[in-house]
């Protein structure tokens, strides 16, 4: 398989106050000690213009999986895409599916149609879960299943992306297309 070269990414640090916020970040070497860094926000700015926050702990993550962030972005948009795959054969158990970053992990929450917990759900999602960490080379993985009604109390819906079904309109991210 022929090498691809990855898309330029900008990498500037989310609270710099001495770099307005519309300027152009200069190339530099970043560094990023685990200990000192491990929880400053870092922005990615590929070509495309998309945005990705990450810690410095997830970064340096990133870096102990051995992929780069080109390929771990290509490994969660196929994973996002194979549940809200899932999420659509289960419509029955499936009102929406939102995806968080916390922390080194990618935490994906369910909801119901009902306000009441799905007990055939959590078992499906067990499943669900143990396929995702075998099958996509994202890191940690999990799952957790939210009432709707309360989605607001479990999920920051303006940093999360919106997978499956119904979703909020506010936020920086838009549902995930194949």
């Amino acid at each position: 398989m022929p090498a691809q070269s990855a898309p330029k990414m900008t990498i500037a640090l989310a609270m710099a106050s001495d770099v307005p916020a519309n300027s152009t970040p200069k190339s530099c070497a970043i560094h990023i000690d685990e200990l000192k860094d491990g929880e400053r926000q870092y922005v990615l700015r590929p070509e495309n213009n998309d945005l990705f926050v990450r810690t410095g702990r997830q970064v340096i993550e990133a870096c102990r999986l051995n992929i780069s962030v080109d390929l771990w972005m290509t490994e969660l948009t196929a994973m996002l895409n194979n549940v809200r795959e899932w999420a659509g054969a289960h419509p029955a158990h499936v009102h929406s599916v939102y995806c968080a970053p916390k922390g080194a992990r990618v935490v994906l929450f369910f909801m119901p149609p009902g306000e009441q917990f799905d007990f055939d759900l959590a078992e499906q999602l067990a499943d669900l879960n143990r396929d995702l960490l075998t099958r996509f080379n994202v890191g940690a993985v999990e799952v957790h299943q939210i009432p709707w009604g309360e989605r607001h109390r479990f999920l920051d819906l303006d940093t999360s992306w919106p997978v499956y079904g119904e979703h909020d309109e506010r936020g920086p991210h838009h549902p995930v297309e194949a």
